[in-house]
């Protein structure tokens, strides 16, 4: 006796055999999305070169520079990620200071020019290219504060006094 398949059957197995298709693709897919890059760079800074800078702050005196650099750290905030930096835009502008961008595109160079009222805002965007080759653009806010230079009280020379005489004539 022949054995017949019923159509309702080969449906059952059809739909069946779609439904495994599509579990497999949407296994292949999460797997898929594990594998894309995460941005290793959670959050930036500017760290300034000289006496212990907090971030984002410097506070230099007149004639004074600085080196300006962008950062980007980890997701604890304090951990460097490691990435490389590059074009660096900073925007300053006040008269108490001047920020050069640097010839490697990344730095700059913070000068004191004149007395400023207080912190005064600049900023900075710069692109970080992370070790797991993911890239980001950072706009990040610094404050720089120039002081005006006292000079020091003259020295004084004379340390005593005394009465001369002339040598006295016949």
């Amino acid at each position: 006796m022949a054995h017949h398949h019923h159509p309702k059957n080969d449906d059952t197995e059809i739909l069946r055999t779609e439904r495994e298709i599509l579990r497999v693709e949407q296994e292949i897919l999460h797997e898929l999305h594990d594998l894309k890059p995460h941005r290793l760079s959670q959050s930036s800074a500017v760290q300034f070169s000289g006496d212990f800078m907090a971030n984002n702050v410097l506070v230099l005196n007149v004639g004074q520079t600085s080196t300006a650099s962008p950062i980007t750290f980890l997701a604890d905030g304090v951990t460097p990620s490691g990435a490389t930096y590059s074009a660096a835009t900073y925007t300053f502008s006040d008269p108490s200071a001047t920020v050069v961008l640097n010839p490697d595109g990344v730095t700059a160079t913070v000068t004191g020019v004149a007395a400023s009222t207080g912190p005064v805002t600049g900023s900075v965007t710069f692109t970080a290219t992370d070790t797991d080759t993911v890239v980001s653009t950072w706009t990040q806010a610094f404050t720089v504060q120039t002081n005006a230079v006292t000079p020091p009280p003259p020295e004084q020379l004379s340390q005593s006094s005394a009465v001369t005489f002339s040598t006295p004539t016949p």
